[in-house]
């Protein structure tokens, strides 16, 4: 009985997970016992190996999924782990965790930089900028449509001519945020 709920589980998952389409069934449900067993349903089965991030197909897809749960396993830093012996290990310092990024002495001195290189118009952009300007600032398009009314030149290098178009034309047909 639980040999066919688990085959009935890899069959919800393995459609939803690219790179486990050609394994088998059973070899499949053996392979995400592990998984079952903590009580995670097929989607957070599918996150799970999603997470994984592989933009390859492995040969054999469940002793890849057995391997990596065997060595996620295995790699848990509070296993067999004494207070004495490892005490960073056993109980970290959250203070280190709970840090803001914005706190970072490193980030706000670059942020500062940044900021004085565009005051003084020291900022060279750059095609990174571009390409993220155009395609990040499509919900922005009043931000955008404002550039252009106060400096096309520099809208049009930013935006591109497409952007800058139907930001001017949703401007002036008077369109608002929902």
């Amino acid at each position: 009985m639980q040999v066919a709920a688990d085959i009935r589980i890899a069959a919800h998952v393995r459609p939803l997970v690219p790179w486990t389409q050609g394994e088998g069934l059973r070899r499949l449900a053996h392979a995400l016992r592990p998984l079952i067993d903590e009580g995670l349903n097929t989607r957070d089965m599918a996150a799970e190996l999603t997470s994984w991030w592989l933009t390859w197909r492995p040969s054999d897809p469940a002793a890849y999924i057995t391997a990596r749960l065997r060595d996620r396993a295995s790699a848990s830093p509070y296993d067999d782990v004494s207070a004495d012996a490892h005490p960073q290990t056993a109980h970290p310092q959250t203070a280190d965790l709970t840090a803001a990024p914005t706190g970072n002495p490193a980030w706000q001195a670059w942020l500062q930089q940044r900021r004085t290189a565009t005051e003084f118009g020291e900022h060279r952009r750059t095609d990174d900028d571009r390409r993220h300007a155009r395609l990040y600032s499509w919900d922005r398009w009043e931000e955008v449509a404002a550039h252009y009314a106060a400096d096309p030149d520099d809208a049009l290098d930013l935006y591109g001519t497409r952007l800058c178009a139907y930001a001017v034309k949703r401007a002036s047909i008077g369109c608002r945020r929902p």
